[in-house]
């Protein structure tokens, strides 16, 4: 039995089946599996999966899952599953879309038809040094000039805080401008040492023209100073990525037989049994055991292993039950 590399996640009546024929980059075996309202479009897995992999590796796969979103795009919303997520079969991937549907719908409503587009904003550092030199005090200016370590180092600091001060005014001056016309944004640190900016920008389709008005009046308001590299439309990876935690069918299996619950059992009926038995296990609740008495060392230890397998168990269970998050990916500013 293959398993599966799922890709995204689909509203099925809105998904034309025919969109994921054989095509140049494409990854093998690309199908879609329905359950009620919802569809996975998944692909055959490599053996030993994705994760863990170099660089190089990763990269044709990479490439293979843009194809697939390029397609997926043209005709439906789109839900993208982190990349590298492997379901053992079909019933697993209709169980991840039965038990998800709420979460999954969810993520839906939040991202409606909207596309992403990435922004980064750069400018040139030494243009803005330049430019930012003359509003340094004179004296310091010359000091520096002259050689004095100590004065450069100081030179250094200010015109540090100045390009500081500087990034955070157009980066305030582009969120202003580019937030009226998104449905969400989120902020992020420039990967690159001539950044601003980085944007991730969640847009209706018939917003990119608006989209692309805003950018040429910010290229003119600050006198072309400013690069901004767009790219997109892409599926919302930064509003909604689906993140699955579903475990292997034996898994499953072994979990409910450490926690002795069912096949079906509620969500409450597993909680309830974790804790029952996890009351009688936990390293916390153990009596304290003399560092000499060998036996009673031996014994607190596996206690504390029985309460690791049961803590695992209930892991696994709890995915079972709700098998799928979304992920909003905020990154923090430093400055």
């Amino acid at each position: 039995m293959t398993d599966l590399l799922v890709f995204a996640v689909v509203p099925a009546d809105r998904f034309d089946p025919a969109i994921l024929a054989e095509g140049e980059g494409l990854p093998p075996g690309l199908r879609s599996i329905a359950a009620g309202p919802l569809a996975a479009v998944v692909g055959a897995a490599p053996e030993g999966g994705l994760k863990g992999r170099e660089r190089n590796a990763l990269l044709p796969w990479l490439l293979a899952s843009q194809k697939v979103m390029e397609r997926l795009l043209a005709s439906a919303p789109v839900l993208p599953v982190a990349l590298g997520t492997v379901v053992e079969d079909e019933g697993r991937v209709r169980h991840m879309l039965d038990a998800g549907a709420a979460v999954l719908g969810q993520g839906f409503q939040a991202v409606g038809e909207g596309i992403e587009m990435n922004l980064s904003v750069l400018w040139h550092l030494d243009t803005v040094v330049a430019r930012l030199l003359p509003g340094v005090a004179p004296e310091l200016r010359q000091a520096a000039a002259g050689g004095d370590e100590i004065e450069r180092q100081a030179l250094g600091a200010v015109l540090a805080g100045l390009v500081a001060a500087e990034r955070r005014r157009v980066r305030a001056r582009v969120v202003e401008e580019l937030q009226a016309r998104t449905r969400d944004f989120a902020i992020s640190e420039p990967t690159e040492p001539g950044g601003v900016v980085d944007l991730a920008l969640l847009i209706d389709r018939a917003a990119e023209p608006a989209l692309g008005a805003a950018l040429e009046a910010l290229d003119a308001e600050f006198d072309g100073a400013l690069t901004f590299r767009l790219v997109g439309p892409l599926p919302p990876y930064s509003f909604a990525s689906v993140q699955v935690h579903l475990a292997p069918a034996a898994n499953v299996c072994g979990a409910r037989t450490v926690l002795g619950v069912e096949p079906g059992a509620s969500a409450e009926t597993v909680k309830a049994a974790y804790r029952r038995a996890a009351r009688e296990t936990h390293p916390d609740l153990v009596p304290m055991i003399d560092d000499d008495d060998e036996v009673g060392v031996a014994a607190m230890a596996e206690e504390t292993a029985r309460f690791v397998t049961l803590s695992d168990a209930y892991r696994v269970l709890e995915g079972e039950s709700t098998p799928v998050s979304l992920r909003r990916l905020d990154a923090v500013l430093t400055e």
